[in-house]
């Protein structure tokens, strides 16, 4: 009987959902409904069941549901108002997305779902829109199946926002069950409300389907000591399906599993385990090093040429520097974007893509200070409980912020969008350092989001005198001996602070 009135809810709230989005898609209308209708049924129906076996809870509900409905409500905000509140010369813009990635892939999928081709095509004869092909074969078999008759984009959207929101559950029930729920709240909220999560969630991109698979496989990882079948089967096939999105990342995502299981599971065995995993890291390391090298340097030094094309500065900058400080510059510049101080004044866009640059700036740089501390803090302090595994996430964490700097080059919208495929880790990185802040109530960081005030202070001013020319800026290296000459004295009272503190210890101890 429960499974009865669970299913008839959902049905009925689909149905309901369905009729509010009816009038707004194209096409017949009875096959928008009953398209809608079913998707919107399935994803109630699977959100309600998987919400109950988390162990329910409002704060969880509010997780689940938040991250469906801001992603869903989003994407169909995008879809109705981009032509009016996006660029006119903008194509993606004028048909209701805000990417040029999910724009082209999403018409060559409605391309092959009215051809005659199969719907595998998009994966065997790799379509230019979609480079693995996986996104693009589903979207393609979802408008042939539900969507025959006309290009309903929103479907695509109810998919991704679902991805996202069922990963949501298996990511607090995890970190819940090992770290407590304090950290177990924190990553979950910071994954649901972080703009560049809500933003590539609210697009046809792959994205919220990453984010949602990870989730996943990160709880089957920690079910190993449970149920060993059931974890390895729910992480194989949870990364063969991130594999039909992107290799890339499934490739990294199996690194880094690789790596915490033999952590959580095998070194604690024995020294022989120790041993072998370390010889097996070493062996993991150089292979994919050679298998990527070609790949990330010949991507990297195109988008390194694309970013320098695109921006006069950054070519300034690296000409001044010399070019052997070409790499380390962009990565700078990467890992900076998207460039706070930039969004708050570029004030001549549409008012829409302005709110989207600051909110998508202002979730970054909170987040960065925290990353940073929890890093710094990591190295710092040896009595951490966990502590491997604590450090080898955030050696992860730093070459992901790496790699996605230098293999788009910079780019405002590439480079965030790679590192916001492993937000769960980043969100459970910073998840860590908050709960320390709250156990031990350090004050260092404070000092790391002074660090950031004084890099965003002044670069706000640079950029204020660049386009609006109130005053006469300082050159650029100015502003950089600056912001590091500040931030050295904030650091440095950080740490002789530290000093008196255990001078004053041991004198105590010496004392008594």
């Amino acid at each position: 009987m429960k499974q009865i009135k669970k299913i008839s809810i959902s049905i009925m709230g689909g149905l309901l959902l369905g009729l509010v989005l009816m009038p707004v898609m194209p096409g017949n209308m009875w096959i928008s409904l009953a398209g809608s209708t079913l998707l919107l049924s399935i994803s109630i129906y699977l959100m309600w069941s998987v919400w109950d076996w988390a162990g329910r809870g409002k704060v969880l509900a509010w997780l689940v549901v938040l991250a469906f409905v801001l992603r869903l409500g989003l994407g169909i905000l995008f879809t109705l108002e981009m032509p009016w509140w996006g660029f006119y010369g903008s194509e993606e813009h004028q048909h209701g997305y805000i990417f040029t990635d999910s724009y082209n892939r999403d018409q060559q999928a409605w391309d092959l779902a009215i051809s005659t081709q199969p719907i595998w095509a998009g994966v065997a004869e790799g379509f230019y829109a979609d480079q693995y092909g996986g996104l693009l074969t589903i979207s393609a078999a979802i408008y042939r199946l539900l969507s025959p008759d006309a290009h309903r984009q929103i479907l695509i959207l109810i998919l991704g926002a679902l991805f996202t929101a069922l990963g949501i559950p298996f990511l607090f029930s995890a970190l819940r069950d090992r770290w407590g729920n304090r950290i177990a709240l924190i990553t979950s909220w910071i994954v649901v409300l972080y703009p560049d999560s809500v933003l590539f969630g609210a697009s046809q991109m792959r994205e919220p389907f990453i984010i949602g698979l990870t989730c996943i496989i990160l709880w089957a990882l920690f079910q190993w000591q449970k149920d060993r079948r059931l974890s390895a089967v729910v992480m194989g096939v949870g990364l063969l399906i991130v594999l039909i999105f992107s290799y890339m990342i499934a490739l990294a995502l199996l690194f880094l599993l690789m790596v915490l299981f033999w952590q959580e599971n095998l070194a604690p065995k024995s020294v022989w385990w120790k041993r072998a995993g370390w010889m097996g890291l070493i062996l993991g390391v150089l292979a994919g090093t050679l298998l990527l090298w070609r790949w990330m340097n010949s991507a990297a030094t195109w988008d390194i040429i694309v970013t320098m094309l695109g921006s006069g500065w950054v070519t300034k900058i690296i000409k001044e520097a010399g070019s052997m400080f070409r790499f380390p510059i962009v990565v700078v510049y990467g890992i900076s974007q998207p460039v706070l101080p930039a969004a708050l004044v570029s004030i001549n866009t549409k008012p829409v893509m302005y709110v989207v640059a600051v909110m998508r700036s202002l979730g970054w740089y909170l987040l960065a200070p925290v990353l940073i501390y929890s890093i710094y803090t990591l190295w710092t302090n040896r009595k951490v409980p966990d502590k491997k595994i604590w450090v080898w996430i955030s050696i992860f964490s730093l070459v992901w912020l790496v790699v996605s700097a230098l293999r788009a080059g910079g780019d405002q919208w590439d480079n965030p969008r790679y590192r916001v495929n492993f937000i769960v880790f980043l969100g459970l990185l910073a998840a860590w350092g908050l709960d320390w802040v709250w156990q031990k109530r350090d004050f260092w960081l404070a000092r790391w989001m002074i660090v950031e005030f004084i890099f965003v202070g002044f670069f706000l001013h640079w950029y204020l005198g660049r386009y609006f020319r109130f005053w006469n800026r300082m050159f650029f290296q100015e502003y950089v001996v600056w912001i590091l000459g500040l931030s050295a004295l904030v650091l440095a009272s950080g740490w002789v602070w530290e000093l008196i503190i255990k001078i004053r210890k041991k004198k105590k101890m010496e004392g008594s």
